[in-house]
């Protein structure tokens, strides 16, 4: 209705009305409506707050204009504002017009429409574009279930069928809207709108029917049961706590796997027994066979493998596996507890000592010791569990072992390949055509991946590609990447779009003869260099942090560091207790260098040591910009958790670091990161860091593919297979897919 309007409003809102009437005419609203129409004097107010309403409504989108725009895309804009302004408008005049209805009732359902309007405009104006919740393309549907709503409403009838096609944020406001408070069936509406908001939040379902008196819902039953199959875990937990009216409910339903649920909450050793759930439910498994497993680590780890084979099968298939969540966890936990941490921690042990407890293991279990512990196992125990899956396998051909486990993460297990520098020698083991199909596959479907790692086979197959030296194989991927890009957009697919995209140009830069300039292509950082002047904080100097751990060779490095460090007519020292801090003296560019002592790990002081010299340095104004590690592999999860987000260079010394990249990236989204595939070498993290302080300090900026040439050529040849495990930034094509789709969704908002 125009009431009270600005007349630059009301001409707007005629011009508005008249364009969607030509374009949208399937609204079937091409009527103007009568531009003469006063409401009852009587109910002006109410017409007049549902003005204010609409005015609300073009407001939400952040522009306070006669307009709603969201969008990019016109169409959708103008099909949004003929609802807000002109279809409204109509509706006014059209309950003004109806001699059916009383005046009381003219004003609740002008009254209800602006408090809908009012509430809908509230709730946008907090939405992301990308919310679950309310969206701006629901305001038809939100207008059209209104319309439904009055006309059940006025039949003495439930109103529940008018929510059906709304989200559960559209369907409350309606539900709670004052036009329907009389409602004959709110009781049935207000159990629907717990089953909408249950749809959409899945997790929350024993929470809600805990509430209580949700557990005497008609429907209770029912969610039980499906629980029972998606979460049988938290299922047990609410069946555990006895005496809530929950565990109650839980206790008295009927359905076979909550009574099996049930009697597991009830032994001490339920857990061990919730991997083989589906097993034990149809009767494969019973539960003295189980009992008989768990005895002994090492049957139940190769019951465990067994199972998660099967479960790979069936989910094949397409079937519903209920526990296949629970035998991963459990297959973790037990491939990590009982072998895992054994072999690393035998580290400086014999190998006939340090593996002697998976000798008796097969293929198979070796394989998901492997792709179970991709962030745990150290390198040397990678490489002797990777070389020990063959000598133990039937059949030479290295597929076959993938073949054993019905190809069950197997994208996971040629990534760790490609990691550690395996993949070539176990694609060159199987036949060319098994090799064409294994790598076709590992680089399809990078778009279906969910979650907060839903690039992380994206990720993978940059860094594969990156250690392949196979020349076909490179260009089987290649091919093969530029066929689903193509794919995806001819499906305007374009998450896929994106993906491809950044693949095909990141492949296509690494070949040597290439002229793609991959800063300039994806919008990122320089690759190739790192400019002096974004390593300096605000006071012109680049500060460099180094962790130290209190182990004999901790403290050897630490040592050899000192020494390193030793001329007093080239650096300032200034030692505590705890950490060492040196300045560069008459240097182009203020050099600053902090290191944590080595103190003795058993008391924990080097733990210690480096939490006083972080907090230091943050009291004292030192944001480092360059990070080292040097440590041990085992070490790194800890200076990793430590690490601050002003770090941009990063360069890890320890073994297999190179598998960390992610969680670096996370902490500080554009590092430039080097680090080992393998065996991390004391001398050869010296030469890397000394490089990048006798650059810097010199005022140079860092030349990656020069560093890594002149660092070559200071290790020498002797270290040359081990120099090449070591990944610089511009080599390192999985950080920059991440970074490169990072800025690719930031673009694109």
């Amino acid at each position: 209705m125009i009431v009270n309007l600005p007349r630059h409003i009301f001409f707007m809102k005629r011009l508005i009305l008249f364009t969607c009437g030509w374009f949208l005419g399937g609204y079937g609203h091409s009527q103007l409506p009568s531009t003469n129409f006063k409401p009852d004097i009587s109910r002006a107010l109410f017409h007049s707050k549902l003005d204010e309403a609409q005015m609300a409504v073009l407001a939400a989108d952040g522009r306070k204009d006669p307009t709603l725009t969201p969008y990019l895309d016109e169409e959708l804009n103008l099909q949004l504002t003929y609802n807000a302004t002109a279809r409204i408008d109509e509706w006014q005049e059209n309950i003004e017009r109806d001699k059916k209805l009383d005046h009381q009732l003219k004003i609740r359902q002008i009254r209800g429409m602006g408090e809908m309007l009012t509430t809908y405009a509230s709730v946008m104006r907090g939405t992301k574009m990308n919310s679950k919740s309310l969206q701006w393309n629901h305001l038809p549907m939100m207008i059209d279930a209104y319309e439904q709503a009055l006309e059940l409403d006025g039949q003495k009838k439930e109103i529940t069928v008018a929510l059906t096609p709304l989200p559960y944020r559209g369907a409350l406001i309606l539900a709670s809207n004052i036009a329907f408070i009389q409602n004959p069936g709110a009781e049935n509406t207000r159990q629907y709108l717990l089953l909408k908001y249950l749809d959409e939040n899945p997790d929350r379902v024993l929470i809600e029917l805990g509430r209580y008196p949700n557990y005497n819902y008609p429907f209770a039953d029912s969610l039980i049961a499906l629980e029972a199959r998606r979460n049988p875990d938290q299922l047990i937990t609410y069946a555990q706590a006895k005496q809530t009216e929950i565990a109650k409910k839980i206790g008295s339903n009927e359905d076979i796997l909550v009574k099996l649920l049930v009697s597991l909450s009830r032994d001490n050793q339920g857990q061990l027994y919730m991997p083989f759930l589906d097993q034990l439910y149809k009767g494969t498994l019973t539960r003295e066979e189980i009992a008989n497993a768990i005895k002994d680590a090492e049957s139940y780890y190769s019951l465990l493998v067994q199972t998660q084979i099967q479960n790979a099968i069936r989910t094949q298939k397409g079937e519903q596996v209920t526990s296949a969540k629970a035998v991963s966890d459990m297959l973790k936990r037990k491939s990590m507890d009982v072998y895992v941490n054994t072999i690393n921690g035998l580290h400086d042990s014999p190998a006939n000592i340090r593996f002697r407890n998976i000798q008796g293991l097969g293929p198979e279990e070796l394989y998901y010791l492997i792709v179970m512990n991709e962030a745990e196992i150290y390198t040397s125990s990678y490489m002797y569990v990777f070389r020990r899956i063959f000598e133990v396998m039937p059949v030479k051909s290295s597929d076959s072992i993938l073949a054993r486990v019905h190809y069950d993460r197997y994208k996971k297990f040629l990534t760790m390949a490609s990691n550690y520098n395996t993949l070539d020698v176990f694609l060159d083991s199987m036949s060319i055509e098994s090799s064409t199909r294994l790598m076709t596959d590992f680089v399809n479907n990078l778009d279906k991946g969910t979650g907060e790692d839903d690039i992380e086979d994206a990720v993978d197959v940059a860094n594969a590609y990156a250690t392949i030296a196979d020349s076909g194989i490179r260009k089987l991927m290649l091919d093969q990447v530029e066929r689903n890009l193509q794919m995806a957009i001819a499906n305007n697919n374009k998450k896929a779009m994106t993906i491809y995209h950044l693949e095909k140009l990141i492949m296509e830069s690494s070949d040597t003869t290439s002229t793609i300039n991959l800063s300039d292509s994806l919008g990122i950082l320089p690759i190739y260099n790192v400019k002096n002047d974004y390593l300096k904080d605000d006071q012109g100097r680049i500060v460099m942090q180094m962790y130290f751990y209190g182990d004999s060779g901790g403290k050897g490095s630490f040592n050899t560091l000192m020494g390193l460090m030793g001329d007093r007519n080239m650096w300032k020292m200034t030692a505590t207790p705890q950490w060492v801090q040196w300045t560069s003296l008459n240097t182009a560019v203020p050099f600053v260098l902090f290191a944590n002592r080595a103190l003795d790990e058993e008391k924990d002081l080097d733990e210690q040591a480096q939490h006083a010299l972080i907090a230091w340095m943050g009291e004292n104004g030192y944001k480092p910009s360059i990070t080292v590690h040097r440590g041990h592999s085992y070490y790194l999860k800890y200076t990793i958790e430590k690490m601050l987000p002003s770090s941009k260079v990063v360069v890890l010394g320890s073994c297999g670091a190179y598998h960390n990249l992610a969680d670096i990236l996370k902490i500080s989204p554009e590092a430039y990161i080097i680090a080992s595939k393998q065996v991390g070498y004391g001398v050869i993290n010296i030469q890397l860091f000394m490089y990048l302080i006798n650059e810097l300090k010199r005022g140079k900026d860092v030349a990656w593919p020069t560093m890594m040439e002149d660092v070559a050529r200071n290790v020498g040849s002797g270290r040359k297979s081990d120099f090449d495990d070591y990944i610089f930034p511009h080599k390192n094509l999985g950080a920059i897919f991440i970074k490169a789709y990072k800025q690719a969704m930031g673009s694109e908002g």
